[in-house]
């Protein structure tokens, strides 16, 4: 989970590495893209390193939707810190109730 944390940090990094009026595209002053709103990653961790920036225009949405599947500790840590959306197989309302909260207080 570490290493699945870290990859989240470079591509959510990474995702950002424009801003969302980067590409100007005016064809009249021949600009495509404003630098100053394009930035480097420079991530170096355990596992990767990365310098950025992407080499693709950012997506309407920003980024896409981060799920996360699991009830181990980690993978509830992992979910917590970076998951829009959580996957998790109980057995009954008390357990679910019991892993949202659970999840709640680990944000």
């Amino acid at each position: 989970y570490r290493r699945a944390a870290e990859h989240l940090e470079v591509v959510q990094g990474l995702w950002d590495s424009y801003e969302d009026d980067a590409f100007v595209r005016d064809k009249a002053s021949k600009v495509f893209l404003d630098p100053q709103r394009q930035h480097r990653l420079d991530h170096h961790g355990e596992f990767f390193s990365v310098t950025g920036p992407l080499n693709i225009a950012r997506s309407v949405q920003g980024q896409p939707v981060i799920f996360q599947a699991g009830i181990s500790e980690s993978g509830r840590s992992l979910a917590a810190n970076y998951a829009e959306g959580i996957f998790a197989g109980v057995g009954n309302f008390e357990d679910a109730q019991a892993y949202y909260s659970d999840i709640k207080q680990r944000t």
